[in-house]
């Protein structure tokens, strides 16, 4: 739930990425048992790292959005890049190799 509601209040800041990092998205937002931490999986559709870049920017208005909620514990906002898709584009480009010719190993 509160991984929902960070999502909610950092969704709109993602509308001011520089354009030259194309959509960017939040992928996942993973909260720490004891809400330490609130780890932002991100997706850009170009230059991912200057989107990462551009957040870890504005961390400290984030947090302070976050430090709104009625909650005891706030927790810290990190930023990530969602790597999954790469890994699957990869994924599918070794297999349809191997398709390709079947005697090549990986």
């Amino acid at each position: 739930m509160l991984g929902t509601v960070i999502r909610a209040l950092i969704a709109p800041v993602l509308r001011e990425c520089p354009p030259a990092c194309g959509i960017v998205s939040i992928t996942a937002v993973d909260v720490s048992s004891d809400s330490s931490y609130a780890t932002v999986m991100i997706s850009a559709l170009r230059e991912p790292e200057r989107a990462l870049e551009f957040l870890n920017g504005r961390k400290n208005d984030l947090q302070r959005l976050l430090s709104k909620l009625p909650r005891r514990k706030i927790p810290m906002l990190r930023f990530r890049i969602d790597r999954s898709g790469e890994r699957g584009a990869r994924m599918d480009e070794l297999l349809r190799s191997l398709g390709e010719n079947p005697e090549r190993s990986v």
